[in-house]
């Protein structure tokens, strides 16, 4: 009796764990399947070009559409040539839109690009004054120590007249007067050229409080600046395998071809990056020169090339 409980029991435990192991391994498959056919799509997506066009171009932007066809075909030519195959192709007819939408951003875009350029302005012109005002009190610094050195010696010869004067014999009256209108001479000389100095002061001190001037006035524009822009500038929208770029603002030719790279790769499904350099990092910087090999490695594992 005792046995066949046992035999019963091994049984019930066996059955038990069979049954947990099929249903463990039933359980995921749907997601598997799903996910192995998602990524088949996207690699599959990967395998014919992009087509791509001009769509909407909004005339408030100081664009034409020649110049943004240009900067489309720059920033597809970036993943084209670092893939050595055409990602990306421009259709006229049958490419998927890419639409220029004016709106605040690029008005805050353009306030910060005017801003910078003030401020940049007022740098170099501040480090230019700067530095010749730096050379030109070296230069005063060392007339000044001539000078010094000058009316010092000045001083011991006129020490030495008086002294010669004193103890002069009626035969040298003839000699030490020649020599006392050399030392006053030599005088009226010392006098002038403090004067000089003088002035050259003066003339740095208001060149130093002219350059002060300047940067309290670039540092004023510091609390001018508009707050970052953090909203998006690009965005790719991908409906039921139907895709659309809009472009809301760009400062520069180069920050335009830089933003559409970056919805370019968002069209082949490539998410963000951490790397500040990478055209795929989410936030557009001075930093970004184009694609790099985070980028290419992000496509590579997106597509599976």
């Amino acid at each position: 009796m005792l046995a066949r409980l046992v035999f019963f029991g091994l049984l019930l435990l066996g059955s038990y764990l069979l049954l947990s192991a099929w249903f463990g391994a039933q359980q995921p498959l749907p997601q598997r399947l799903k996910h192995g056919a998602e990524k088949a799509l996207q690699q599959q997506l990967c395998q014919t070009p992009v087509l791509w066009r001009i769509g909407q171009l909004d005339p408030a932007f100081t664009l034409t559409a020649q110049q943004a066809e240009q900067a489309a075909h720059d920033a597809a030519q970036q993943w084209n040539s670092a893939f050595e195959r055409e990602l990306f192709r421009f259709d006229s007819q049958d490419g998927f839109p890419i639409n220029f939408r004016y709106d605040q951003r690029q008005q805050q875009v353009l306030q910060q690009a005017m801003l910078s350029r003030n401020i940049q302005r007022y740098d170099s012109n501040i480090e230019q004054r700067a530095e010749t005002l730096r050379q030109q009190s070296e230069q005063l610094q060392q007339r000044q120590r001539e000078f010094a050195q000058s009316n010092q010696q000045f001083a011991a010869e006129y020490a030495t007249f008086k002294q010669q004067a004193a103890n002069a014999r009626q035969d040298n009256l003839a000699a030490l007067q020649q020599q006392q209108q050399r030392l006053q001479q030599r005088q009226q000389q010392l006098q002038q050229q403090a004067q000089r100095l003088n002035e050259q002061q003066a003339q740095l001190q208001r060149e130093n409080q002219y350059l002060n001037n300047t940067v309290a006035d670039r540092n004023a524009l510091l609390t001018e600046q508009p707050p970052t822009l953090a909203a998006e500038v690009g965005l790719m929208e991908i409906n039921n395998g139907s895709r659309k770029m809009t472009i809301f603002a760009y400062s520069t030719t180069a920050a335009l071809q830089l933003t559409i790279a970056h919805e370019f790769g968002h069209a082949l499904g490539v998410g963000h990056t951490n790397s500040s350099t990478s055209v795929m990092h989410p936030a557009l910087n001075p930093q970004q020169q184009g694609l790099t090999a985070d980028d290419i490695e992000a496509l590579k594992q997106q597509c599976g090339f």
